[in-house]
């Protein structure tokens, strides 16, 4: 085969791929326009503010509003209510605030959703796997061989990822659900080997007394580093530098660096 043919012929298979995936935006939004003129269907509200002659009679309301079953919801009374004179004069409504129960299951169902439109316009096999973690829902995806296309340089595709997912995942749950995704372990790999390098960074700050700068890291990955060495004895980190990909210098404050260096994520 002609080698200018060859290269013309790969060239169009990634204009396609880049053309796929600049689409997936295109093809969620056309999605969620569908479910707004269906009435909303599709968007499932987390919390409802309801009032009634009773607290009961509230409850009932607030949970045909959420269609959910009072297992599966938190109640807050604002106020119980009261009767009044000959249920009449000086009567007061009862207040209650309903709010579903958060879990992994529901925040899986709907990462699955999301990345199922993303997956069908690339034509991509793929599985969930999920485990709570302190504060988030980490969520890790494994894919028929198209792990690095999802990645990208420096996971700068994933991170775009994980901001759109996220953003709609939190509107069709209603509210902000704090989400970690990932790709075939990228980010599971990559936070041991950032721990991995500040602990070796803070044993040599320890041996030579001078601070000892870090590569060049986004915001989140900075945190990794800072909570890594929080509870060391003896060692702080600060983060300078302009821009997204600022270092982290870890000190033991024996550096002239480190002097009056206050710690910033």
């Amino acid at each position: 085969m002609h080698p200018a043919r060859k290269r013309r012929r790969t060239d169009r298979r990634w204009s396609l791929t880049g053309l796929k995936i600049s689409r997936i935006r295109d093809i969620i939004n056309s999605r969620r326009y569908a479910m707004k003129r269906n009435g909303g269907k599709g968007i499932r509200r987390t919390s409802a503010l309801s009032s009634g002659k009773t607290v009961e009679k509230a409850l009932e309301k607030a949970l045909e509003e959420l269609g959910a079953s009072v297992d599966e919801v938190e109640i807050e009374i604002i106020d119980a209510g009261q009767k009044g004179m000959l249920n009449i004069f000086g009567s007061r409504d009862a207040q209650i605030r309903v709010t579903r129960k958060t879990s992994s299951r529901g925040t899986e169902e709907a990462v699955d959703e999301v990345m199922r439109t993303i997956m069908d316009s690339l034509d991509v096999n793929y599985r969930l796997f999920t485990k709570e973690e302190e504060d988030s829902t980490y969520i890790n995806i494994e894919t028929a061989g198209v792990d690095g296309l999802l990645i990208g340089r420096k996971g700068d595709t994933l991170n775009s990822l994980q901001h759109l997912v996220g953003r709609i995942v939190s509107k069709k749950l209603g509210g902000y659900q704090r989400l970690t995704l990932d790709v075939g372990g990228y980010l599971s790999n990559r936070r041991e080997i950032l721990k991995q390098k500040a602990l070796k960074a803070a044993e040599r700050a320890k041996k030579t007394g001078r601070d000892v700068p870090l590569e060049p890291m986004k915001a989140a990955e900075r945190r990794i580093v800072h909570l890594a060495l929080a509870e060391i004895e003896g060692v702080t980190t600060y983060t300078m530098g302009n821009g997204d990909l600022r270092k982290v210098f870890v000190s033991t404050g024996r550096g002239d660096q480190g002097q009056g260096r206050p710690r910033n994520r």
